[in-house]
């Protein structure tokens, strides 16, 4: 079932979801808009040969450059960037965020695959965008960027994944062991 407004506000005053901070238009009619940080990540290199299977995580990080305290964020043609949220999101361990682009940025040829916020997850959320336009886009920080409709799951888990807790942007992992 997919969380109202009421229903996420009171999740919120009870303290069992968290977004630090939350801003007067950040709970939306079913889930939240989150906020472009000030830093971003980009692949460091081009035309580089990338082999997840056979990176650890220091390796992986390196093949991407933070950029921080940025003002503008510029994502070049047919490229992505990972961009991060301004608010630090805890989610209850029965509440699944699905998260969305908003389709405002996707007019402009933005668009973000597939992502699950998983049950339990603290940080700062890190996206991938994906400018499949022609043109060179260019985005701000704390403009709200990221709709996260928020699912109720049946039972409940907790999230023990390498992400949590993360903040700011966050490059990918190696995948070195699990192919």
């Amino acid at each position: 079932m997919i969380l109202s407004r009421g229903e996420i506000s009171s999740l919120v005053e009870r303290g069992e979801l968290t977004v630090n901070p939350l801003h007067s238009d950040t709970i939306r009619e079913n889930g939240l808009d989150l906020r472009i940080g000030d830093e971003y990540a980009i692949y460091a290199y081009e035309g580089e040969v990338v082999r997840p299977c056979e990176l650890d995580n220091g390796a992986a990080r390196r093949l991407f450059r933070v950029v921080r305290g940025v003002e503008e964020i510029v994502i070049p043609p047919r490229n992505f960037v990972l961009l991060t949220t301004v608010e630090y999101v805890r989610l209850p361990h029965d509440v699944v965020g699905l998260a969305n682009l908003r389709s405002t940025l996707a007019r402009y040829g933005l668009v973000i695959p597939p992502t699950i916020v998983d049950a339990g997850f603290e940080g700062n959320i890190t996206i991938e965008v994906v400018n499949e336009s022609p043109n060179v886009v260019v985005l701000r920080p704390g403009l709200r960027f990221l709709h996260l409709i928020l699912v109720r799951a049946t039972g409940g888990t907790t999230y023990a994944g390498q992400y949590l807790g993360q903040r700011g942007v966050t490059p990918p992992k190696g995948l070195r062991g699990e192919c």
